[in-house]
């Protein structure tokens, strides 16, 4: 009994001590500037969408209407900072709201005396030209006569990389009549030299103006000296590239990946470098409205190893962020690592066509992987004698080894075959002759009709490459292709019924063997699809076998023994 007494004075105890706890947090009094505070500290270490959406959270909290000074502080800091992250109409509208005719809009060095309407463009600009806001901090000192006065400063990172520095004085005082507080000044302090007076259709900068600022990085900080910090890479990127610039790697099979990539790459790349020797820059327009610059470096590495790279910026009309509401500028949005050229004396002549067969084989399969575009084909391409002048042909099966001598053809062919499968890898790769530098590569292809259901087709590459300057191309291509069909599974089926048995054997087919007839090669077509019917055939014989069964164990008599 006594037990059970403590153990209820117990319960009591924590109860109350709970409840006591409960009301303390309800009736706390809610800090805004501690809130706002500790939001400045985490905004480094936040990703953009939660900083927004705090600042809209705090643009949302209880301000309204602004019956004290700290509201209508709080509410002018909350939606002005929101309204450069978003240009939300509903923010512009509020301040709107808590002004009056006689509210001064002061705009930039000279308090040049705006309207409202010029306020809510002026806005619309910071919004489009300021790509991150930070280092915010805000302050207020209340006044005797019911009014307040109230400073918001802010650094802002441009599209164009570059630091400004903004800072609002503000102004309120509290309406008797309205029973809450009216902005009466508004006034945006510094310069505004540096911003732009309308929103750009074309970019601003001469597209040359771009391009000699990419030279001048890529030459004097990127590729003059050894040991750049990754943070060098990382900040070329960002002055040069926006979100959706993609890298292609010549070396990695035709790997696509993200702006940031390259810093990774490249800092990797040149870690143990000795020095660079050498660099070349080149402009070529790849389309009507995309040029490309070729930026070839020499260097080399602490090993004794001389390398030649190549790098390929694919300049555009781009917007920086937000699709067609951004910002209008020159971008890179395409960076093509081409395959790096070995320069080192001595090298084992045989070990280089070696790397060079592997490199235009291992870029076939891609082209089919990683999906139908003019990139994934980008990096086999670029392995081919593209002049008519070079002599470059190309015979392909489908053709009847008709020769083509125009490159674009060859190109439209390709980006054709790519279509029509789901699937490729790498079968084989091999050298026929190091003297001549003949090599095939042996792709298998896939073409996908359902489960179980599989067509795989082996297709042979057979080139011939010719050293020009100082790396190998090719020039000579022949395309053919041996038929391959596989099931997924051999299957054996054995009917067992009173009326007698019937055995079904259905195999894997043997792939034809190639034959050497001159007349054979040119008939791959109707190869094709003559065995393709043979196959549908089996498929039905299966599936007749299958349906055949199943009525003879529905029908047999009692006591009989059916089975499949």
């Amino acid at each position: 009994m006594k037990l059970c007494f403590l153990l209820l004075n117990f319960v009591i105890l924590v109860s109350a001590n709970f409840r006591f706890n409960l009301k303390t947090i309800g009736t706390k009094k809610f800090n805004l500037v501690d809130e706002l505070n500790r939001f400045a500290l985490e905004t480094n270490a936040t990703s953009s969408k939660y900083k927004n959406d705090i600042r809209r959270q705090i643009g949302e909290m209880d301000l309204e209407p602004p019956d004290s000074y700290s509201k209508i502080v709080n509410l002018f800091y909350g939606r002005m900072l929101h309204l450069i992250e978003s240009n939300s109409e509903s923010d512009i509208d509020t301040i709107a709201k808590y002004t009056n005719a006689e509210t001064q809009i002061l705009l930039c060095e000279r308090s040049q005396k705006s309207t409202f309407a010029e306020l809510k463009r002026f806005i619309q600009l910071l919004y489009l030209y300021f790509k991150q806001v930070k280092q915010v901090t805000y302050s207020m000192q209340p006044q005797s006569n019911n009014s307040v006065k109230f400073q918001v400063k802010y650094k802002a990172t441009t599209v164009r990389n570059t630091e400004v520095e903004q800072e609002w004085h503000g102004e309120a005082y509290y309406d008797s009549n309205l029973k809450y507080y009216i902005y009466s000044t508004l006034d945006l302090k510094r310069d505004c030299a540096s911003l732009p007076n309308e929103i750009p259709e074309h970019p601003v900068e001469p597209k040359e103006a771009y391009i000699n600022r990419l030279k001048s990085n890529l030459t004097e900080i990127l590729f003059k000296n050894p040991n750049v910090p990754e943070s060098t890479y990382q900040t070329f990127i960002q002055q040069f590239m926006i979100d959706r610039t993609q890298m292609q790697f010549c070396e990695r099979n035709g790997e696509t990946g993200g702006r940031y990539t390259l810093s990774d790459f490249l800092f990797k790349r040149y870690a143990d470098l000795d020095t660079f020797t050498d660099h070349a820059f080149s402009i070529s327009q790849f389309s009507d409205y995309q040029t490309d610059v070729t930026f070839t470096v020499l260097g080399t590495w602490k090993n004794g190893i001389i390398l030649k790279d190549t790098y390929r910026f694919r300049v555009e009309e781009a917007r920086e962020r937000n699709g067609d509401q951004g910002w209008m500028d020159w971008w890179t949005t395409w960076v093509f690592v081409e395959c790096s050229v070995n320069l080192t004396p001595k090298t084992d002549p045989e070990y280089l066509k070696k790397v060079f067969m592997q490199q235009v084989c291992f870029s076939i399969p891609p082209m089919i992987q990683f999906g139908p575009s003019v990139q994934s084909r980008t990096t086999f391409l670029s392995h081919f004698m593209e002049g008519e002048e070079q002599g470059f042909h190309a015979q392909i099966c489908e053709q009847n080894y008709k020769p083509i001598y125009d490159f674009s053809q060859f190109e439209k062919w390709l980006a054709s075959w790519v279509l029509e499968y789901d699937g490729s890898k790498l079968a084989e790769a091999k050298i026929d002759s190091f003297e001549n530098f003949l090599f095939t590569c042996v792709v298998d292809v896939m073409k996908n009709y359902g489960d179980h259901d599989k067509e795989w087709k082996k297709r042979e590459f057979t080139m011939k490459a010719y050293f020009e300057v100082d790396r190998w191309l090719v020039k000579e291509a022949k395309i053919g292709f041996t038929i391959l069909y596989q099931f997924e599974h051999s299957v054996s089926i054995r009917i067992i019924n009173p009326f007698g048995t019937l055995d079904l054997d259905m195999v894997k087919p043997k792939p034809k063997s190639k034959s050497n007839d001159k007349n054979a090669d040119k008939s791959c077509k109707s190869k094709k699809f003559s065995l393709m019917r043979s196959i549908r055939s089996l498929s039905g014989r299966k599936k007749a076998a299958k349906k055949k069964a199943e009525n003879y164990q529905n029908k047999a008599p009692v006591g009989s023994s059916a089975s499949v």
